[in-house]
């Protein structure tokens, strides 16, 4: 390398300050990498993980905007704090209140996003929290940190329902997706008072999952990217003691009902590698059942909507594609049936309302 390269990432590291220079030290002791080699694993990783805000709802289907269904749907907003960023958080009362559902969003999405899942349970007489994660739509935040965050927010989440006069009265159940799929299971480990929980597309491990996703697509040459001792290393000082937990090891922990789905065709996170339910045999708890999407509900989405749904989203998406005017496409989804886009998967969320009241008779 160039010493104009050198210096270059010489001023950089002065410029960002104290912490930041003491991050890369931190890193470079314990990884044995260079500094400059330190910079640009820490910015590759940042990178996959920046900020997300909310889509542009003109020229997105489906009932995820509150707008639409807040009339029918009402709702108060919460703040609560994870670490040292305030979180937004949602509950949604329902008249016979039987329990409190916590629904848990995974990454590059946010809470609105599960709103079809929001209205179910609470017409089916449950109160839902759902909050946005670090560094997600309405939540403070300048990145989304990392995957293992779900579990750190999720914790905080509980902590805060567990402070609170209303929420707490509840019997507490937990629903999750993807990554929020890995925190609801894992976070079993930490929190006891839980009375089942469901887990869809779940990951089982975000503390190894950046590294089964490199090795997925990019096999043993993946890692010279961003190098696996340099992951293991940065999430330990991200996350600390929340990289030991899982999501087959916090459903062993417990002895609570879990329901486990999982689309047998997820190109997202692997049914037979990056799951919860490919760690089946791990599991010893007695009350975990599983579920299988296939067809049209195999996806990493898609196993949590219907049938008539997945055809439906296939036909907008296809004629959206072919509008390439702005205008002409925010007029177009205006003619689409947005709950028919995104109409749940009723056989899945049935049994899973049906394992909420079979605790709740117990």
């Amino acid at each position: 390398m160039k010493d104009g390269k050198k210096d270059d990432n010489l001023k950089e590291i002065i410029k960002k300050g104290s912490g930041y220079r003491k991050l890369v030290a931190t890193l470079v002791a314990v990884t044995g990498m260079s500094a400059v080699a330190v910079i640009g694993a820490k910015e590759l990783y940042d990178s996959f993980f920046r900020r997300y805000e909310r889509p542009n709802y003109a020229t997105k289907a489906g009932l995820y905007d509150y707008e639409l269904l807040k009339d029918e749907l009402p709702r108060e907003e919460i703040s609560f704090y994870s670490g040292k960023v305030r979180l937004k958080g949602y509950y949604y009362k329902a008249e016979s209140g039987k329990g409190l559902v916590v629904v848990v969003h995974g990454l590059h999405a946010g809470a609105d996003d599960y709103l079809p899942i929001t209205e179910y349970f609470v017409k089916s007489g449950y109160s839902v929290f759902a909050y946005d994660g670090t560094g997600t739509y309405d939540s403070e935040g300048d990145s989304t940190v990392g995957m293992c965050q779900s579990l750190v927010d999720l914790d905080s989440a509980l902590k805060f329902i567990e402070t609170d006069a209303e929420l707490s009265a509840y019997p507490l159940f937990l629903l999750g997706h993807s990554c929020g799929g890995y925190a609801v299971t894992s976070v079993l480990s930490l929190h006891k008072n839980v009375s089942a929980c469901a887990g869809i597309a779940a990951v089982n491990n975000c503390y190894t999952l950046i590294v089964e996703k490199g090795m997925q697509y990019g096999g043993k040459l993946a890692a010279e990217g961003i190098p696996k001792i340099f992951l293991e290393a940065y999430q330990s000082i991200l996350f600390g003691d929340y990289t030991n937990y899982s999501g087959a090891k916090g459903i062993s922990e417990s002895d609570i009902p879990v329901l486990i789905a999982h689309g047998n065709n997820d190109k997202i996170i692997s049914f037979g590698g990056q799951s919860v339910i490919s760690h089946r045999d791990e599991i010893t708890n007695p009350n975990v059942e599983y579920y299988i999407g296939v067809g049209d509900c195999g996806g990493h989405d898609s196993i949590w909507h219907s049938e008539r749904s997945a055809k439906y989203r296939e036909k907008v998406d296809k004629a959206a594609k072919e509008i390439d005017d702005s205008a002409k496409k925010a007029e177009f989804y205006k003619t689409v049936d947005n709950r028919l886009y995104s109409e749940i998967n009723y056989e899945l969320f049935d049994k899973i309302k049906a394992m909420f009241d079979r605790t709740l008779e117990n």
